[in-house]
């Protein structure tokens, strides 16, 4: 293990200027001390676009991430335990049974309806707070196992001390060059924020092609893995032959990003993705962009380099996609009720008025009724017109 251990390390210091691959670091100390999931995280009660920059996971889906930071966080037995013995302020190994005894965790909710069927019962977590910059950020970095399988060995416990104060010190230079972003970094953050609200799917590229930022959405669906992933920070889709078209319109838009805007009309690309489960393709527009117009992006040296500046954007829009606050959104904008943004979700979904009544139990006269209701208060006066207003307000930015 030693030897793994001093690779590691070396490309610890990699995340400084590449701080997504967190993730890749995350998987290697995965395979090394035979846990099946990882995560970095900061404990710090404001999350920026700083303490998101050392935010990672491995084996951790979004679904089971969004469940732990909206209903299990303040659950959490282990971070709890922690907490109160100080032990987040303090660069320290511990194991998940030196925090809590094993049968308490398992009579605890966030065990039995969250953790054992992740398989993550199992914990050996290092705090990574250093009485300086990482201190109010309160970085820990932790790896999980089966309930089932040993606790953590001696021998992890010990890896993970030596790779502490290189851990430590690559997040403290990551910190460093945030803060010498001589005066833009509100724009930046500001720039991320908004984009990260957004519906669809947005992906701003350097000029070697490499994301520079992938908003919310965007890394939803490529966590899915159903026609998009990511390989080497590039953008790709599974199909031969859409792979190369998009591959010829990534590089033909971060190209067209250096000149003129008059050379760059009409090099706009547009293309679907096809997907494996058979859901509506994903609609793809890359669009070049010039520096000029989209600044710097995580610039930190302050100089505009090209590896640091916004050459083109990728929007990526899923047809099937309907988001969970669209019935209070149609209610706010149209006064729609429950039942009529119901219905219209079900429209967006491709179901027909009869197989909504049949869905529903209702009679198709009874849909049609409140689909007349829909038509007079959004004032349209065809199914069609009602679809292209709806898929118009979802492209309005979401709430944080």
């Amino acid at each position: 293990m030693a030897q793994a251990a001093d690779s590691l390390i070396e490309d610890i210091y990699d995340t400084v200027t590449f701080p997504e691959r967190w993730g890749g670091i995350l998987e290697r100390l995965c395979a090394l001390t035979d846990a099946t999931h990882g995560f970095l995280f900061t404990a710090a009660l404001n999350q920026d676009a700083r303490t998101m920059a050392l935010w990672a996971r491995h084996n951790i889906s979004d679904a089971v991430l969004g469940d732990y930071t909206t209903h299990f966080r303040h659950r959490d037995l282990w971070a709890n335990a922690a907490a109160a013995r100080g032990l987040l302020h303090q660069c320290v190994v511990r194991r998940g049974e030196e925090l809590v005894p094993e049968a308490e965790l398992r009579r605890s909710m966030i065990f039995n309806e969250m953790l054992e069927e992740q398989g993550m019962g199992r914990l050996c977590s290092v705090s990574l707070s250093d009485g300086g910059e990482l201190t109010l950020m309160q970085p820990v970095l932790s790896l999980f196992r089966p309930a089932d399988r040993p606790p953590f060995s001696d021998e992890t416990v010990r890896l993970l001390q030596g790779c502490a104060p290189h851990l430590q010190r690559a997040m403290r230079l990551r910190v460093r060059l945030w803060a010498r972003q001589d005066g833009r970094e509100e724009d930046v953050l500001w720039s991320g924020r908004m984009i990260d609200r957004l519906p669809m799917g947005v992906a701003l590229l350097d000029a070697a092609g490499r994301i520079l930022c992938l908003n919310r959405a965007g890394q939803a669906m490529v966590d899915a893995r159903d026609g998009l992933r990511l390989w080497q920070g590039r953008l790709q889709v599974e199909q031969g032959a859409e792979a190369r078209r998009l591959a010829h319109a990534l590089e033909a838009a971060v190209s067209a990003g250096a000149r003129t805007a008059a050379a760059r009309r009409g090099e706009a690309a547009d293309l679907r993705v096809s997907r494996p489960s058979g859901r509506a393709p994903y609609l793809l527009t890359v669009l070049p962009l010039s520096p000029e117009a989209a600044g710097p992006f995580g610039d930190a040296g302050g100089g505009g380099g090209d590896g640091a500046r916004i050459r083109a954007a990728v929007y990526i829009v899923d047809p099937a996609a309907v988001a969970p606050g669209l019935g209070a959104r149609l209610g706010g904008l149209f006064g729609l009720t429950p039942v009529e943004a119901a219905l219209v979700a079900d429209l967006l979904a491709d179901l027909t008025p009869a197989e909504i009544g049949d869905r529903r139990g209702v009679a198709i006269s009874t849909v049609r009724s409140q689909l007349r209701s829909i038509f007079a208060k959004t004032g349209t006066s065809r199914q069609s017109e009602l679809m292209n207003l709806v898929n118009r307000c979802l492209m309005l930015p979401e709430g944080p």
